[in-house]
């Protein structure tokens, strides 16, 4: 496979791996509490030599060629050559602040600022910007999914049926006692990773405690979506345009190998 080939090849699939994060964007740009996503590129620069490998695979498209070397590169490697190539490093997320309407539903919060919720799944624990809640049969205050919301201290909250204030703090009471606080902490954006349900996971040991923040919980409020929708399908008429591009270069370059292929048969 030629160089030209193989770089519209890498373009094309990097373009089809943004449109992937675009549309998943845009499709959950009424989600309360979603971040947008976008993926993030660097570039990588080959090396002649075979001490320079192994080289990414998923990332990098993993094609090989015989002997396990490979493309661009041929065998022996003193016929390599230097090429740079786009790569996919990840996907980051955007945590700007989304709009945040009033519902007058006292079981919905906003977080006004920065944080995440935290909740107790099987998977363990997940974080959200979603504060859409309700109370379930044993009386704990769950998010959608049904997963307990955790207060500090890193216990599930257990509200009953009275109705609760929540102050700007996250103490939660009723008209008789305080009940607990909304547990809230911060997270690296580099370490978060969607895992679906508008959830995030992150490695241990990230987590930032937000207690001695003054306010940020809006109760009656909901955080909006900060998917910019108009600037999204922008994008996605961008990069489509884009892969139609590197697919017709790779059209074009393939006619010409096998045009190649067919002279050299004749000489």
């Amino acid at each position: 496979m030629d160089s030209g080939l193989y770089a519209a090849v890498n373009g094309a699939l990097r373009a089809e791996m943004r449109l992937d994060v675009l549309s998943n964007n845009l499709a959950n740009a009424s989600t309360t509490g979603f971040k947008a996503s976008e993926i993030t590129f660097d570039s990588y620069m080959t090396k002649p030599g075979a001490e320079q490998f192994p080289l990414p695979n998923s990332s990098f498209l993993g094609l090989y060629g015989p002997k396990n070397v490979p493309f661009p590169y041929s065998d022996p490697a003193t016929n390599a050559y230097s090429m740079t190539y786009p790569r996919a490093s990840g996907t980051q997320v955007d945590m700007a602040q989304g709009a945040v309407n009033q519902t007058g539903n006292p079981l919905d919060v906003a977080i006004e600022g920065g944080g995440f919720f935290v909740l107790n799944t099987p998977e363990g624990r997940r974080y959200t910007r979603d504060g859409a809640f309700s109370i379930n049969d044993r009386g704990e205050l769950v998010n959608k999914n049904g997963y307990q919301v955790m207060g500090a201290g890193g216990s599930a909250l257990t509200v009953g049926s009275e109705r609760v204030e929540i102050s700007p703090d996250g103490t939660i009471a009723n008209a008789k006692s305080m009940i607990g606080r909304l547990m809230r902490v911060d997270l690296p954006t580099t370490s978060l990773e969607q895992v679906g349900g508008n959830l995030y996971k992150a490695p241990a040991g990230q987590e930032i405690p937000m207690e001695t923040v003054q306010g940020g919980f809006l109760q009656g409020f909901l955080e909006q979506s900060n998917v910019n929708s108009v600037r999204g399908m922008t994008q996605m008429i961008e990069v489509n345009r884009g892969f139609e591009v590197y697919m017709q270069m790779i059209r074009a370059l393939d006619g010409l190998d096998g045009q190649a292929a067919k002279i050299g048969g004749l000489g």
